[in-house]
C-alpha cells in the first residue's frame, strides 16, 4: 500500500515549492536517471532546510521503494501454470486488499491458492481493467503510427502533423474513423 503524501495539510507556498522543484527536475532532463538524482539531491537539499513537506514527501518515496523491494523479492517465489499451450510463471503471492479487526482496509502479500473465490474474482476483474488500459496505450500507439503511413518521409508523429498541417492533439482527441 503507498504511503499517501497529505498536501492538503501543506501551506499553499509549500505545494509551489514543490512543483517548482518537479518542474526543475522537468526542465532540466528528460533522462530518468538524471532525474532520480537530481531530486534526490534537491529533495535532500529541502529535507535538510527543514520544509515541512520534503519529510512527507522522503517518507513517502521510501516507503514506496521499500514496498517494491519487498514485492520482487517474493515475486522471486514462482508457481507455474499451463494456459493457450504454453507453461507460463506467475508470482505464487499476490495483493489483496482485506478488511482487518479495527476496520481498517489493509493490503496482504498472501499464496492466491488460499483466497476467497470472490477476491480471485475481484483480482480477474482488475487484472481486465488493467488490460483495457494496456489496450488503450496500444491504440494511442496505433494512433501515432498511422501518421507515418500518411508521411512516410517524415521522422515522427510531431513532424508527420506539421508537414500534413494538422493539429497533432486535435487528431488525436477525433474518433480514429474521422481522422
Amino acid at each position: 500500500m503507498k504511503y499517501a503524501i497529505d498536501r492538503a495539510s501543506w501551506s499553499p507556498e509549500d505545494r509551489e515549492e514543490f512543483e517548482q522543484m518537479l518542474a526543475e527536475i522537468c526542465g532540466r532532463t528528460t533522462d530518468s536517471a538524471e532525474r532520480i538524482d537530481l531530486a534526490e539531491a534537491l529533495l535532500n537539499d529541502a529535507v535538510q532546510g527543514q520544509r515541512f513537506w520534503a519529510r512527507q514527501v522522503e517518507r513517502a518515496c521510501l516507503r514506496d521503494g521499500l514496498g517494491a523491494e519487498i514485492r520482487r523479492y517474493e515475486d522471486r517465489n514462482r508457481v507455474m501454470f499451463a494456459h493457450d499451450g504454453r507453461v507460463l510463471s506467475m508470482p505464487a503471492k499476490q495483493a489483496r486488499r482485506v478488511q482487518v479487526d479495527d476496520g481498517r482496509t489493509v493490503f496482504q502479500r498472501e499464496l492466491i491458492e488460499l483466497w476467497p473465490w470472490a477476491q480471485i474474482e475481484d483480482k480477474r476483474a482488475e487484472a481486465i481493467r488493467a488490460r483495457r488500459t494496456y489496450d488503450d496505450k496500444v491504440a494511442h500507439y496505433d494512433r501515432l503510427l498511422a501518421l507515418r503511413v500518411l508521411c512516410p518521409d517524415s521522422a515522427s508523429p510531431d513532424e508527420a502533423a506539421r508537414q500534413l498541417g494538422i493539429d497533432l492533439q486535435t487528431y488525436l482527441a477525433r474518433p480514429a474513423e474521422a481522422a
